[in-house]
C-alpha cells in the first residue's frame, strides 16, 4: 500500500519529485498515529499546487455507524514558493465531530475548538507560522415524516498553515491528535504509520 499519493507526478517516478517533497513524503509515511484511526489515501487537489498529497481519517468510535470524527489533511508544495503562504509548502487540514447539544451550545466552543488546533501543533513540536483557519458549529435536525426524531451538533475546524521544515511528521501527528481531542478522546500510544497499516 503506499501511504501518500501525488499529483504532478507519478507514484512509479519518485526520482523525478522535487527533493524537498520527496523528503516531506517520508516524514509522513514514517510519522506514528494514534491507534484507533481509520486512515485513506485519496486524490489530493491539482489546482492550488504542483505537487500535492491528501489523507482522510475517521475515528472507529462511531454512533449508528456514522464515525464520531473525521478529518482530512493536504499537504501542497510549490517548489518556487507562494507570496501568500511564505513559503514552498502549505498544510491545510478539516477535523469535523459530532458533539453533545449542550457543548454545541456553549459560546465559547469556537475559542475552545481553536485551542484544540493550537495546542495539538504546539504538544506535538510543529513549527508554523502564517496560521489561518475558522470554526463552525451546525446543528442538524432529523424528521421522520413530521416527528424529529434525532438532532445533534457538528463542529468542523479548518485551517491552513506553512510548516517551517519539510519534516511534516509532527504536523501530521497532531493532526491526528486534533481528531481524537475533537471526538472527546485524549489520543492514544503511537504507532508508526508503516507498522500500523499492516496490523
Amino acid at each position: 500500500m503506499t501511504f501518500i499519493s501525488t499529483t504532478g507526478a507519478s507514484q512509479d517516478a519518485t526520482p523525478g519529485l522535487p527533493p524537498r517533497f520527496e523528503e516531506a513524503l517520508l516524514s509522513l509515511r514514517d510519522a506514528p498515529r494514534p491507534r484507533r484511526l481509520i486512515l485513506d489515501e485519496v486524490p489530493a487537489p491539482k489546482r492550488l499546487a504542483p505537487y500535492a498529497a491528501a489523507l482522510t481519517a475517521e475515528t472507529t468510535d462511531n454512533e449508528a455507524g456514522t464515525p464520531i470524527a473525521s478529518g482530512r489533511l493536504v499537504v501542497l508544495h510549490d517548489p518556487d514558493g507562494q507570496d501568500a503562504w511564505d513559503g514552498d509548502f502549505r498544510i491545510v487540514v478539516m477535523a469535523r465531530a459530532r458533539l453533545d447539544q449542550e457543548i454545541g451550545a456553549d459560546p465559547l466552543l469556537g475559542t475552545a475548538a481553536w485551542s484544540w488546533l493550537t495546542e495539538a501543533l504546539d504538544e506535538a513540536g510543529a513549527g508554523y507560522h502564517a496560521l489561518v483557519g475558522t470554526v463552525t458549529s451546525v446543528m442538524s435536525e432529523t424528521f421522520g415524516g413530521l416527528e424529529l426524531t434525532d438532532s445533534c451538533t457538528h463542529a468542523e475546524i479548518r485551517a491552513s498553515w506553512t510548516p517551517t521544515t519539510p519534516d511534516l511528521g509532527p504536523h501530521l501527528a497532531a493532526w491526528y491528535a486534533l481528531i481524537h481531542v475533537a471526538a472527546g478522546h485524549e489520543p492514544l500510544s503511537a504507532t508508526p504509520l508503516s507498522l500500523a497499516t499492516n496490523q
